[in-house]
């Protein structure tokens, strides 16, 4: 497949559908999907005890040469961070925490008190509520960054290493990349990817059908992409080729691993000479996949879903057990999934009806995105309305309420990006 060009209709209509330039080749991670997708299909010869090992020694190994003030940590209140600061103050390391977003947000709250209950160094990169002309600067700067390979929905993330780098100038850092997808059963939605790949996966709309419908909805003129020969390109993709479990793996781990985040990874990397994806070191994923904890091993049932956190508390309750009674994102602490299901089950259902609270996304996409996308549509280049329907996308724009989810904004932000990108290439992008 070609490298992606602008100029290439069947390549825009491609990234289209996947929200991502999926022949862009140099992924930040490198593993053998294939060696993994093997080693799952075989005998479980790894336990618990083994997965924090390995966990324990890819993050220590990571940790040589450097001191306290050198190493950083992306911590939210999610259970894959909190693994990983689990081995690093087991490792007698002290890391800077670092988080984005509203300060309101339940991940920033969380973090910010573990990090003040352990003495770490705590930084929430861009609190201070988006608009349209910042998050131009650094769609723009993602852009340069990344040699045009970086979506501009990667703008928040690359203004909060830039300032948390300004502030620490980290060595190392460790990301939580995919530890839960590995664990957990994979989840559709349009944040990844278009509907497209749910659509056709599931069974619920023929290629043909399913191209037709989101190239529509992306405003793209019908007519202008070549079905016949983009139904042969999308066959041939390794995530759409198998029966819909396998296609499930591939999907994860030759798209949102290798395309998807290596995004975030390559720009981390521009600014912090050491990032580790802790979840993503091969040595960890051959391990998971031989053991009976990745997600291709469990049942898909309501049981197996309540059980999924099971892995991640034995683990830190093994390897630094001060961590757990600072409750996860989802309002439990580690301690309590650990008293067992036949507590944690009439506990989750008196808390689900009586004190769940809901707190503000961490980077919301609000009016001001609206505004944004207004404002800079106005300066897509003429050649690309021959591509895409101006009137319609105009027409909805103008619309008084909008989607506040990333995914949503995709089909207005793509031809901006689009556009930026075609600048950028021949020098006119400031």
């Amino acid at each position: 497949m070609m490298k992606y060009s602008i100029d290439s209709i069947q390549e825009l209509a491609l990234f289209t559908l996947f929200h991502h330039d999926i022949s862009y080749l140099n992924s930040f991670i490198n593993f053998n999907t294939k060696e993994l997708l093997f080693l799952s299909n075989g005998p479980s010869k790894y336990d618990w005890k083994d997965i924090a090992k390995v966990l324990y020694f890819n993050i220590s190994d990571n940790l040589k040469n450097y001191n306290d003030s050198e190493i950083s940590i992306t911590l939210t209140g999610g259970m894959d961070s909190r693994l990983i600061l689990a081995v690093l103050l087991k490792a007698g390391v002290k890391p800077n925490c670092m988080t984005y977003g509203n300060p309101q947000s339940r991940d920033v709250i969380l973090a910010r008190e573990i990090a003040k209950r352990f003495g770490l160094n705590f930084h929430n990169a861009c609190q201070d509520p988006p608009n349209k002309d910042w998050y131009f600067k650094w769609a723009v700067e993602t852009i340069k960054c990344d040699d045009g390979n970086s979506h501009l929905h990667r703008a928040h993330r690359m203004a909060a290493i830039v300032e948390h780098f300004e502030i620490y100038h980290p060595k190392v850092l460790f990301t939580g990349h995919m530890g839960g997808e590995g664990m957990r059963r994979f989840k559709y939605n349009d944040y990844l990817t278009s509907k497209f790949f749910e659509w056709v996966n599931e069974g619920k709309k023929s290629i043909q059908e399913a191209i037709v419908t989101i190239l529509d909805d992306y405003f793209i003129n019908p007519g202008i992409v070549h079905l016949d020969e983009l139904i042969e390109m999308i066959r041939h993709l390794p995530w759409m080729k198998h029966d819909k479990n396998t296609n499930i793996f591939f999907f994860l781990y030759e798209f949102d691993a290798k395309i998807h985040h290596s995004q975030d990874l390559r720009l981390y990397n521009k600014y912090v000479p050491n990032v580790v994806p802790v979840f993503l070191q091969y040595d960890y994923l051959k391990v998971i996949f031989s053991s009976k904890y990745n997600f291709i091993s469990k049942n898909d049932n309501v049981f197996q879903r309540l059980m999924n956190p099971e892995l991640y508390c034995r683990i830190i309750n093994e390897i630094y057990p001060p961590l757990m009674n600072f409750p996860f994102s989802n309002g439990y602490a580690p301690s309590e999934y650990m008293k067992g299901l036949w507590y944690y089950i009439p506990a989750k259902l008196y808390h689900d009806l009586t004190k769940k609270r809901k707190y503000p996304v961490s980077f919301p996409y609000g009016e001001w995105y609206a505004d944004f996308i207004l404002e800079h549509s106005r300066n897509i280049s003429p050649e690309f309305w021959e591509i895409y329907d101006k009137k319609r996308y105009m027409e909805e724009i103008d619309i008084n309420k909008h989607n506040t989810e990333e995914g949503y904004w995709h089909k207005f932000s793509n031809p901006i990006f689009f556009d930026l990108v075609k600048k950028y290439k021949e020098g006119k992008l400031n």
